[in-house]
């Protein structure tokens, strides 16, 4: 059932899906059962002689405890039984070991994506460097940010690995939305904020963005790529190749 969500690739997409699905039933049985309560109503009681009065009902406070009631015991209910699934995707301790850590840096209206350089380390960032040029603030005066790898609407990562995010954002608040990995995580600007998935296909998956942010915002949209092991690694050196090249050769034309 509900076929029409986005393909699931993600570790735990299925407890996500669960969850909507229960929500999902839930809302179609009351809407169900008030409509017809309505539909009962209108013909019960409709005016059946012409000329013939209504009258008045001036309500049952046992009636009224009972309607508060279930709608309070059911959100309880829905609350405690989401819980663990919400601890497992957002809690921090609960978060596993990260097997790759990339940045994401919203603006209006594309991703910047920031991968460590060959030596494994980011450089060091600062608000002060933060220019179209430089969205991620990298300190010039670092030399681990030299050979970090910066993309444009493109993300690449291994397939079942744990990948986790940091987000932030230049200008406005935007969400990144991966939903196939059932992610969406407001960016925000001034703020760092850690999230993570899991992906269990390769393929090819849009980065979307879920807030509205400006005129623009339906082109704001990337691509995540989930390779083999194999393949990730070859992407990989293949970028860390043509990143050294380009170091090389401006150093050439310094001097």
């Amino acid at each position: 059932m509900l076929d029409w969500l986005p393909e699931n690739v993600s570790v735990f997409g299925e407890g996500v899906d669960h969850l909507f699905r229960l929500i999902y039933y839930i809302t179609a049985g009351i809407f169900v059962l008030v409509n017809a309560i309505y539909i009962v109503f209108i013909i019960r009681y409709r005016r059946k002689r012409k000329g013939e009065k209504a009258y008045h009902f001036h309500g049952s406070n046992r009636l009224e405890l009972i309607w508060t009631a279930l709608p309070f015991g059911l959100f309880l209910f829905l609350a405690f039984y989401s819980d663990g699934i919400w601890k497992d995707i957002r809690y921090a301790e609960r978060t596993p070991n990260p097997d790759l850590v990339i940045e994401v840096m919203a603006q209006t209206y594309v991703w910047h994506i920031r991968y460590p350089g060959s030596d494994g380390v980011f450089g060091a960032r600062d608000i002060r460097f933060i220019s179209s040029t430089n969205p991620f603030g990298i300190d010039p005066d670092d030399p681990r940010g030299e050979d970090d790898l910066v993309l444009i609407n493109s993300m690449h990562v291994p397939i079942n690995r744990t990948v986790l995010v940091r987000l932030s954002s230049m200008d406005v608040i935007h969400s990144f939305f991966l939903p196939n990995m059932r992610i969406k995580q407001d960016a925000v600007p001034g703020q760092w904020v850690d999230v993570w998935f899991n992906s269990r296909k390769t393929g090819e998956y849009e980065i979307a963005c879920a807030e509205l942010c400006g005129s623009g915002h339906y082109m704001m949209r990337g691509v995540l790529n989930v390779y083999s092991q194999a393949d990730y690694d070859a992407w990989k050196d293949e970028q860390y190749t043509n990143m050294r090249a380009a170091l090389q050769l401006a150093s050439d034309e310094n001097e």
